[in-house]
């Protein structure tokens, strides 16, 4: 099962880092390609910092958080005894959006950012398939987690 989690992994992290490399392969930085009218752009972004551009310039300190994490997540994957396609998924999605952001942190000193959206008139963060890996990952861990919670209570 491990095998399964480490594949989507690898899966998440070629991906991210496919799409990053054709956006800033074909965009220039800081140049915006709608794709659909005030609502979806293409712009590719240096982003320095983390989620919202929080701990801007701080890429060693992201870096060790980063592998922390990693570290963590690899912890749990090797304590966890029973194996649903859920927690596959959200080990995977986790630790490959964790290692395509990671990569760019050590590689260009900064996360490769490209997907904007506008709602509602609105900017959103700009982000990345890893960044929504991660989103993703973490609410599928936490329901995992929850129901784990709840049948742990069931059979008490």
């Amino acid at each position: 099962m491990k095998f399964k989690v480490f594949l989507n992994a690898i899966i998440i992290f070629t991906l991210d880092l496919l799409t990053k490399s054709m956006v800033f392969s074909y965009l220039l930085y800081g140049k915006s390609k709608t794709i659909i009218s005030n609502f979806f752009s293409l712009v590719p972004t240096k982003n320095t910092g983390a989620a919202f551009s929080i701990f801007s310039d701080a890429n060693i300190f992201l870096i060790i958080v980063s592998v922390l994490i990693l570290v963590y997540l690899l912890y749990l994957l090797n304590k966890q005894i029973n194996f649903n396609k859920l927690n596959i998924i959200s080990y995977g999605l986790l630790i490959g959006g964790l290692l395509g952001n990671l990569y760019d942190r050590i590689i260009y000193k900064y996360v490769r950012d490209f997907f904007s959206f506008k709602i509602f008139n609105y900017d959103f963060a700009i982000f990345n398939v890893a960044d929504i890996a991660i989103c993703l990952g973490a609410i599928l861990l936490i329901i995992t987690l929850f129901k784990e919670g709840r049948k742990n209570e069931v059979n008490k």
